[in-house]
């Protein structure tokens, strides 16, 4: 792997980055502390100057002034601290006594180099540096100086720390950057190899999780209920067109049958009419199911969902009740409605697609079910869901039948002489698809039952 292909990948992007925020803040820790700490010792070494200067200047007086140039020549050569400076001088500058001689009058803080001064006693190294500043006195100025090695001191031994602390944390975040660059570089593999399977056909690959429920885990979920999803549309394009081709094949069939019947024996207009009118009417059939299919794929591809408001579904299935009351009545069944909520039932919907939900449902029993079948539309609450079912006491679908009626062109063996394209329940399917509901088919005993439950709004 090329130095560009691996900057190429997210997670070595995103060690590096981590690893330079890391050292980055380490590095502004050091220099806060390195600041704060090279202020504290040089306003300790100051504070230790002034409070020399004070008890020096505590003898300045007219008739003690003798006594303190006596104090310092005394101080001068007994000290044997080669990091203390002291000059006393008179108004003119002449040096009275001290162990330094020379130093440029300031009334400002001054770093003073050892090797640029003239010190009567010298003990100490030619770099060493001295922190002094003069004070005026009543005949005279006074300076007092402190050396600051511990200030150099610590500076080197804040640089090594920092070497060492540097070069230990750039290995720790080396081994755990690299560390978690290569298990999240697993988890993307483990991404992009089902992908790519998928992408070569391979529509039953899913992407692997690891048990943590982690994000990635969420996001592994979210891809395979994705796939999940592009298989289930796959296959059921792929049996539509099995199912179109086999179902419209006999009307097909029968049309082409009717034209040439009436191109070759048709003796009158009038036959030729009929016959012309009888193909008219197959065409229509098989226009209605293609505008079924079509219809189904708007829904599953999701274009309806722009129109989703507010729905009480209370109301809606009762106006659903009263239209198809008389239809019913006309088929000699009897339909019913009754809510278990106190209130509105409200969900999120195309209110049109949901009364065609209902009313496929209603319509299937009034079409499949005999003379005096009871059919019932009934709602109740859960927590967080709202359950709509449909039940009837007609003949049923049996169990193994009961995911194939959602099929598209799907037919019971037994419906196969009604009117019917087999669309009826695969339009159900879709709008409760929509809708983020489920469906459910069982036994009324006797009868079917269907079953859908929203999520409340």
């Amino acid at each position: 792997m090329t130095v560009r292909d691996l900057l190429k990948r997210t997670p070595f992007r995103l060690a590096v980055t981590f690893s330079l925020f890391f050292i980055t803040t380490i590095l502004a820790l050091f220099t806060v502390v390195y600041l704060v700490a090279s202020a504290r010792l040089v306003a300790d070494i100051r504070d230790r100057v002034e409070t020399t200067l004070d008890s020096l200047a505590a003898l300045d007086g007219e008739r003690t002034f003798d006594d303190l140039v006596t104090l310092v020549a005394s101080e001068s050569e007994s000290v044997r601290d080669p990091d203390f400076i002291v000059e006393l001088v008179d108004k003119n500058g002449n040096f009275l006594a001290g162990n330094v001689r020379g130093v440029k009058d300031s009334n400002q803080w001054m770093t003073l180099k050892r090797a640029d001064l003239f010190l009567t006693l010298d003990r100490g190294e030619p770099d060493d540096e001295f922190l002094a500043i003069w004070r005026p006195l009543l005949k005279g100025k006074l300076l007092v100086g402190s050396d600051n090695s511990e200030v150099k001191q610590m500076k080197s031994f804040l640089k090594k720390l920092l070497g060492y602390g540097l070069l230990a944390a750039f290995l720790a975040i080396a081994l755990c950057a690299t560390y978690f660059a290569r298990e999240t570089q697993h988890r993307i593999d483990a991404f992009a190899r089902p992908l790519a399977r998928v992408s070569k056909g391979e529509i039953a690959a899913r992407v692997p999780t690891s048990g943590q429920q982690d994000d990635i885990d969420q996001v592994a979920m979210q891809v395979n209920g994705m796939l999940g999803n592009l298989q289930r549309l796959i296959e059921n394009v792929n049996q539509s067109s099995s199912d179109i081709a086999h179902d419209l094949k006999k009307p097909l069939g029968r049309l082409r049958q009717r034209l040439d019947d009436a191109r070759r024996q048709a003796a009158t207009k009038e036959e030729f009419q009929g016959a012309i009118e009888s193909a008219l009417g197959d065409i229509d059939s098989i226009s209605e199911t293609f505008d079924a299919l079509l219809r189904i794929t708007q829904i599953e591809a999701g274009a309806r969902k722009s129109r989703f408001v507010t729905v009480d579904l209370a109301s809606l299935l009762a106006d659903v009740r009263d239209v198809y009351d008389i239809v019913a009545e006309d088929s000699g069944d009897r339909l019913s409605y009754s809510s278990s909520c106190d209130g509105p039932a409200q969900v999120r919907g195309d209110p049109e697609l949901l009364v065609q939900l209902f009313a496929n449902l209603v319509e299937n029993s009034i079409r499949h079910c005999p003379a005096d079948t009871a059919i019932s539309i009934t709602l109740s609450a859960e927590s967080g869901a709202y359950i709509v079912s449909v039940a009837d006491t007609g003949p049923g679908i049996p169990e193994q039948e009961r995911q194939n009626v959602f099929r598209r062109l799907y037919r019971l063996e037994r419906a196969r002489s009604t009117d019917g394209s087999g669309l009826g329940l695969s339009l159900v399917a879709a709008i409760v698809e929509l809708h983020g509901a489920k469906i459910a088919l069982s036994d009324n005993a006797p009868g079917l039952k269907a079953e859908v439950r929203f999520p409340a709004a």
